[in-house]
């Protein structure tokens, strides 16, 4: 019975929750109390993030089939006809191109996500930053091929034509000029105003 007793003074419910001693103050306890489960948005709101974890994570198995698909083909160009038989032009579609595209958006995404799940937890959560939540992996996906191009071409110190030859090379490069893609932003400003010149300078 002791046991018991001790036990109930023990719950939340019986000792009050502004009684509640906090957990340290750290990045997993988002300022919160010890027993305090409940979420802090209301209902609007909680509709519109479960709306915004559905996006991205049918984003993320979307671009990761489709990546998956792509490189499985290695450099098999694919070729796309016409209809027209007098002159018939055909399309050609390098895989690694679109490989290299698709792992950037899944790197994108996989920040997107992760920056969803933290804006949420700290309360820093808000509609006007949707559509940057909802956008980068695109951005991800053009930075890593730009980023692989200039690798390419050799303007990094210790890298040439061939350096991302190697299968895994170019897709891991690309995930993290996708999942860094503010980063990379910063970057290519760097590049540009290495290779054109600044305004003020002009």
């Amino acid at each position: 019975m002791t046991d018991e007793v001790e036990a109930e003074n023990e719950r939340p419910e019986a000792k009050g929750e502004s009684e509640c001693s906090p957990v340290e103050t750290d990045e997993y306890s988002d300022n919160r109390k010890r027993w305090d489960w409940k979420s802090r948005y209301p209902s609007e709101a909680k509709k519109k993030i479960r709306f915004e974890a559905k996006a991205l994570l049918i984003s993320l198995v979307l671009s990761l089939l489709a990546a998956g698909l792509f490189l499985s083909l290695g450099r098999n160009v694919l070729t796309i006809p016409s209809s027209n038989a007098e002159a018939p032009p055909i399309i050609l579609i390098d895989p690694k191109l679109v490989a290299i595209f698709l792992v950037g958006c899944v790197g994108g995404v996989t920040h997107s996500i992760k920056w969803l799940v933290h804006s949420v937890a700290t309360g820093k959560w808000h509609l006007d930053r949707r559509y940057w939540r909802l956008l980068v992996p695109w951005t991800g996906g053009v930075y890593a091929l730009v980023v692989l191009a200039l690798i390419d071409t050799g303007l990094f110190p210790g890298t040439g034509s061939n350096s991302t030859d190697h299968s895994m090379v170019s897709p891991a490069l690309a995930f993290l000029a996708g999942y860094f893609s503010d980063g990379v932003s910063g970057l290519l400003s760097n590049v540009a105003n290495a290779v054109f010149g600044t305004l003020e300078k002009k």
